[in-house]
């Protein structure tokens, strides 16, 4: 099958492989306003695998734990009790309350639910289900609501809409929104890139390596860099580094990120030749990072994070590292020289303690030095 095809139904495009929930991301994107407690309005075992990675996080997670009888007669009773509870138990000074395909569908009102529970004026309303669209959808609900009572300016909810809507446009166009099916695919040995990675810099031809990540999953893509600038001080070689670590955009948990990276970044003596934009503005930081490495023109230039949104291939020699067997796949069949799987970043790098982790291609390149 021609993985760049589609179907469509009316203006909808149709793809039929597993994509990411509205759901998850609208919790994921709670995480980063700092709510104390999450309430998923619905069954016990919806989104059960965020919840149970966000729990790394600190936070609480819980689930209005919707039966049969609920989908049939109604549940905002149940739910504001379980609010009241949580508030009871938790004491939380923020609260992110997010829909499910069963409640949103049966017309569930949430707001309704957190103002009998004595609640709403500490809770974020996300009224979104699997079926409201893209992923991105939920983020972006999360931080309208969030506008909407005063947690971030109009300013930086119009910043953050716009990168969503950016990054949506760049999956449907370059990312594994864009095929009607795309196929599972391994990608190459950590140890046979890090050969290429190392005869690039024994041989001393500049490599330019690109941060181009997204929220915490910069602290495993992050290794890379780290074991590419200790391969050039052993073997020789030049690096150049472009990161989107601006550590003065986003939301103050993800600026935090940058600003954990960038420090350890100079403890290790890793100059960032360029700042390219913030960990949230991946689909512009990647437009970036592109118009540098095609001015610089480096030997080969490793990508890492969002590789998709950084449109070099073809017209470099290209390292590609990602997370995800279809998005190793789609890399390939774009055009990436080589591309590395590396292990599931998010679980990877989530808990409180935030530090870089290593990587799958990082420890191939130490143990290949």
């Amino acid at each position: 099958m021609d993985q760049s095809s589609s179907w469509s139904v009316g203006d909808v495009s149709i793809v039929i492989h597993p994509r990411p929930s509205p759901i998850a991301a609208a919790m994921y994107t709670l995480r980063d306003l700092d709510v104390d407690v999450i309430v998923i309005h619905g069954p016990s075992g919806c989104c059960f695998r965020p919840a149970r990675l966000l729990e790394r996080e600190g936070m609480r997670v819980v689930t209005s734990a919707l039966m049969e009888d609920d989908f049939v007669f109604g549940s905002e009773g149940k739910l504001s009790k379980v609010l009241k509870r949580v508030d009871e138990i938790f004491k939380p000074r923020l609260i992110g309350l997010v829909g499910s395909c069963a409640s949103m569908i049966i017309g569930e009102d949430l707001r309704k639910a957190a103002r009998e529970a004595g609640v709403l004026e500490k809770t974020i309303c996300c009224n979104v289900h699997s079926g409201s669209g893209d992923n991105t959808v939920g983020a972006i609900v999360a931080l309208k609501e969030a506008e909407t009572m005063g947690l971030i300016s109009p300013q930086e909810f119009q910043r953050q809409k716009k990168m969503l809507e950016m990054a949506t446009l760049l999956e449907q166009t370059r990312g594994t929104a864009r095929g009607e099916y795309i196929q599972n695919r391994a990608g190459d040995a950590p140890k046979d890139v890090a050969g290429v990675i190392l005869n690039a810099l024994g041989s001393g031809k500049r490599v330019t390596c690109v941060l181009n990540a997204k929220k915490e999953t910069a602290f495993l893509y992050a290794d890379v860099v780290l074991a590419i600038s200790e391969a050039s001080r052993k073997v020789g070689g030049e690096v150049q580094v472009l990161a989107n670590l601006d550590p003065e955009v986003g939301l103050p948990r993800v600026r935090s990120y940058s600003r954990i990276i960038l420090e350890r970044f100079g403890n290790e003596g890793v100059s960032v030749y360029s700042i390219t934009g913030g960990i949230d503005e991946y689909p512009a930081s990647g437009e970036r990072a592109k118009e540098i490495l095609l001015r610089s023109n480096p030997d080969l230039a490793v990508i890492a994070g969002i590789p998709h949104a950084v449109a070099v291939e073809g017209r470099l020699k290209t390292v590609a590292v990602s997370v995800g067997s279809r998005a190793v796949s789609n890399l390939k069949s774009l055009g990436y020289d080589y591309v590395v799987g590396e292990r599931d970043a998010h679980q990877v790098s989530l808990g409180k303690e935030k530090h870089i982790r290593r990587s799958l291609l990082g420890q191939a390149i130490r143990r290949a030095m």
